[in-house]
């Protein structure tokens, strides 16, 4: 598996839209906490920068990007953009599911 660092900047003025998904978005994520294919390690916002960070293990990042594309915030609008970057955790409790 490969570790990835996915950041989210949220959608401009979606604070009412997100906060109305987020139960939906959480519980989506929780999905993912003991997959075999891609499997959420972290996750959290990250308020400075108005979005949040994902750490997931996934066999690829095109595998990674199609359950992405399925997370509820982006399917309403709350995210205006996703990065995700392959990361080789080499120190710390996430070095385990590195590659």
């Amino acid at each position: 598996m490969t570790v990835f660092a996915v950041e989210y900047a949220y959608a401009q003025d979606s604070t009412e839209l997100r906060n109305e998904h987020r139960p939906a978005h959480r519980a989506f994520l929780s999905e993912y906490l003991d997959e075999d294919e891609v499997r959420l390690l972290a996750s959290g916002p990250t308020p400075v920068l108005d979005g949040a960070l994902l750490i997931f293990a996934a066999t690829s990042e095109a595998v990674l990007s199609e359950v992405l594309d399925n997370d509820p915030f982006k399917k309403v609008g709350g995210l205006g953009k996703t990065t995700i970057t392959e990361w080789n955790p080499v120190i710390g409790m996430l070095s385990a599911f590195a590659s």
